[in-house]
């Protein structure tokens, strides 16, 4: 019975030609996968590896550590992205937003105010679309307290925590972290101590979150 259907196929050229092109796509299909289940970067373009001893490379957990501005439309972009993927993060991974001190100090300020408050993921997008949008500047101290009444926040704990040691430790570590690992713009991160990247570095915000797994895969090992 073997023989015969081989002896079929052999003799038969159309039923020849539709499984060579029937094999010829699995082994397209195939390859195709193995690409996008395995996407390759390239150090120096796509990230570059930060050659310097810091804390960061001691510690038990994976340290994420994303640098970014109120002021920024790419951060504003990016924000949602990325704590998407942070919610998911396995336990001994440790995602950080950290601002930076670029163009307002008070902006950093605020910002790490309300984290102290435990509101900032409530009204992070409310900052962005405020600051960015309805140029609300937010630089006196004054307009900040103004924004803080006008959402409804307590301006008696804004102030408790605004003047905290907590916060300015807060903004002392962001901006001392800033330094040590060179941060020119935003928004950038570092994996670990051990690696810089950036959307603009990778070229969209979707195959950035595929390089931070890429890149914390290879510290983990």
């Amino acid at each position: 019975m073997i023989k015969s259907n081989h002896f079929f196929i052999r003799k038969n050229l159309p039923v020849r030609s539709f499984l060579h092109t029937f094999l010829a796509i699995i082994v397209v299909s195939f390859t195709k996968g193995a690409t996008i289940a395995s996407p390759t970067y390239d150090e120096g373009i796509d990230y570059k590896r930060i050659y310097s001893e810091n804390k960061f490379k001691k510690t038990k957990k994976i340290e994420v550590i994303e640098f970014f501005g109120l002021f920024c439309p790419h951060c504003r972009n990016f924000s949602p992205v990325i704590q998407k993927w942070a919610e998911k993060l396995p336990a001994d991974v440790e995602f950080k937003k950290l601002h930076v001190p670029f163009r307002e100090i008070s902006h950093q300020r605020l910002y790490f105010t309300l984290k102290k408050m435990g509101l900032i993921d409530q009204y992070l997008g409310k900052l962005f679309a405020d600051i960015q949008d309805k140029r609300l500047p937010l630089k006196e101290y004054l307009s900040i307290t103004i924004w803080v009444e006008d959402n409804g926040l307590s301006l008696a704990d804004f102030e408790k925590e605004w003047n905290s040691n907590e916060v300015k430790n807060d903004m002392k570590e962001a901006s001392s972290l800033m330094k040590l690992f060179k941060i020119s713009g935003v928004p950038q991160i570092i994996v670990d101590g051990e690696f810089l990247t950036s959307p603009a570095m990778v070229g969209s915000n979707r195959r950035i979150i595929s390089l931070l797994d890429y890149l914390i895969a290879e510290r983990s090992q």
